[in-house]
């Protein structure tokens, strides 16, 4: 991400793990002709990873007894006009 104030250009740089803390450089780049151009890098580390929550265990469902005539019809297996 990149802005732009009062002739320094700022620039947000994500870094990954390679620094344990934020940090800003400033830089000066010459231009022919004009001023130097003052950058300022911001260097952004990455977030830690956040502890996984614990699993939650399983529950378990109660068995239901098979009647042998629950009142239902059977399954009709196709057929038809």
């Amino acid at each position: 991400m990149t802005k732009l104030d009062v002739g320094e250009l700022r620039v947000v740089v994500p870094v990954g793990f390679l620094l344990p803390e934020e940090q800003e450089v400033s830089v000066s780049v010459d231009r022919p002709g004009a001023d130097p151009l003052p950058i300022r890098l911001r260097l952004i580390p990455a977030r830690p990873a956040a502890a996984p929550s614990p699993t939650p265990a399983a529950a378990t469902w109660p068995a239901r007894t098979r009647l042998a005539d629950d009142g239902y019809p059977t399954h009709d297996y196709g057929g038809g006009d």
